[in-house]
């Protein structure tokens, strides 16, 4: 794992992240969408939500397209990578949904205000813990054949630490400034364009 692959998937992820804030607008994790949905007490104690179609088929397209690299000469090593490489990409567009979203942003990420992360650790979805946490072991994995614990383990945070750092600064240029106006007073009513005749 390089820095030049890192930037690349959080590239992706933050078109990802567009796409889906186009498909969804406020409404997160296709609430709204025409999709079909898995959902029950079993289903909500594993998953803590619902499995749409939606998910299920967008997660299954970009596996398919991370994996083209494995067709022009595949490996193990390769594979562990890639898999890595997805996890992280799973928790970094997800966040920016939420980062870049008009109708969420992260004054609103938070426990209590997203229906479909009931569970949280130290301000954060555990569902991302788990996603970094799945990374890690498979970018580690090749060292148990390799012994090159050391390498893997610094080329992924390498990676990792890159992707906190963009997602920091991308969500530092969408934080919007509350509007506060005096007590009493009204926000002025938005101007009416006129149409040029």
């Amino acid at each position: 794992m390089t820095l030049l692959l890192g930037a690349y998937f959080f590239l992706i992820a933050f078109i990802l992240a567009h796409l889906e804030i186009q498909i969804e607008g406020p409404h997160g994790w296709a609430e709204k969408l025409p999709t079909w949905r898995w959902d029950g007490p079993r289903v909500r104690r594993w998953f803590g939500k619902p499995i749409t179609g939606y998910h299920v088929c967008l997660a299954t397209c970009i596996l398919l397209f991370v994996h083209v690299p494995q067709f022009y000469g595949g490996s193990w090593e390769r594979e562990a990578d890639l898999l890595a490489m997805f996890f992280l990409l799973t928790v970094t567009w997800d966040f920016l949904w939420f980062a870049c979203n008009r109708h969420f942003g992260v004054g609103r990420f938070r426990k209590g205000q997203v229906w479909w992360f009931p569970t949280w650790s130290f301000g954060v979805p555990r569902p991302y813990f788990m996603g970094i946490t799945l990374s890690l072991c498979a970018a580690l994995t090749p060292a148990i054949w390799t012994g090159e614990w050391a390498h893997r383990a610094r080329s992924w945070a390498l990676v990792f630490c890159e992707l906190l750092a963009l997602t920091m600064v991308v969500t530092v240029c969408t934080v919007r400034p509350r509007r506060r106006h005096p007590a009493g007073s009204h926000a002025p009513a938005p101007r009416a364009k006129l149409k040029s005749e």
